[in-house]
């Protein structure tokens, strides 16, 4: 093909040069579009790219409650038991294996000290449990006639490890993730007996193999609250110390959303993703974004139902979260680099 053309193109380059000194004006070879013939190369059309990403859960985690139990604590137990159920959604029905405990802050009781509350025989809730969420609110209603020297992250360290094959034996598992959820509403006392608070961050970050299969949350009063209810100094440093060193979500005590972060914490803990990142760089605005779940297509708009995260190369769900097992198909026109 590419000898063909190449002769035709020599001839008519022949006659336009013999035209030329002839004087001859009448043919113009601009403005002939079928003797010029087609580009060479042609210009080829480059497919969308397409990602695809699974929604995967972790196969099994153990959560661990950690919870004020002194004075002040009422209505927060409260909070939490009455709303739970946003955090039981991401679990119930989804075939993880999960095991959901309660331990207190008391430090000081000898029935505390880290040992998971138990409730009808169960020392935690899991996959096989009748009513968990009434089983659970029966182990979080603390009470409020615990110790005020408060000290999560001592009683955390016991339950998890030092107990682990004691009282509480078969709560912690190697082979599952671990998410601690701290609630207090006032500062961690812990003492470096038995762990300083370094020491249990590094003891945290170390503790599993997979990325972000270990973190720290804490509920309690933070920068915006200011101090202690009571007037005391700054209260939930040191818990948020250990989150910010760890990984895991940070919320305010007294906000009245404990749905939003009871959710967040539910997703964190169930190991769902919102957030799913690119494999190549797209042209602006040619994003699509769809979710194939149980057999039906789900047609996404970006702004309103996802945004673009350019910094990360990610798209974001704003509000939407991918069921387990779920397909996130993305397409793109992938941007040329020079």
């Amino acid at each position: 093909m590419f000898e063909v053309l190449n002769m035709k193109f020599v001839s008519i380059s022949s006659f336009a040069i013999f035209a030329l000194i002839s004087g001859c004006s009448e043919y113009d070879i601009a403005g002939n579009e079928e003797i010029r013939g087609e580009p060479n190369p042609p210009v080829l059309e480059i497919p969308p790219n397409e990602d695809r990403i699974v929604q995967v859960t972790s196969p099994a985690v153990d959560v661990l409650w950690t919870i004020d139990n002194s004075c002040s604590m009422l209505d927060e137990q409260v909070s939490l038991t009455s709303n739970f159920d946003a955090f039981m959604n991401y679990f119930l029905g989804s075939g993880l294996d999960y095991h959901v405990g309660v331990i207190s802050t008391d430090n000081t009781m000898v029935t505390h000290q880290g040992t998971l509350r138990e409730v009808a025989g169960e020392r935690w809730i899991a996959d096989d449990t009748q009513d968990p969420i009434t089983v659970f609110s029966a182990m979080a209603s603390l009470g409020t006639s615990g110790s005020a020297t408060e000290a999560g992250r001592s009683t955390t360290y016991k339950a998890i490890e030092l107990k682990k094959n004691a009282e509480n034996i078969d709560f912690i598992r190697e082979e599952a993730g671990l998410h601690i959820i701290v609630i207090s509403d006032e500062q961690d006392q812990s003492t470096a007996n038995p762990i300083s608070k370094l020491e249990f961050i590094d003891y945290l970050a170390t503790l599993k193999t997979e990325e972000d299969a270990v973190t720290f949350s804490s509920i309690v009063n933070g920068p915006a609250c200011g101090n202690f209810c009571n007037g005391g100094e700054s209260a939930g440093t040191n818990y948020i110390d250990v989150t910010l060193g760890v990984g895991g979500i940070l919320s305010e005590i007294h906000a009245d959303e404990w749905v939003e972060v009871l959710e967040q914490l539910g997703v964190q803990a169930a190991g769902l993703k919102r957030e799913f990142f690119l494999t190549e760089l797209p042209v602006p605005g040619t994003i699509k974004v769809e979710i194939l779940d149980e057999g039906t297509v789900f047609t996404f708009v970006e702004g309103d139902d996802w945004n673009y995260d350019a910094a990360r190369n990610s798209i974001v769900f704003v509000e939407y979260i991918p069921s387990p097992l779920a397909e996130v198909h993305i397409t793109y026109d992938k941007l040329s680099v020079q």
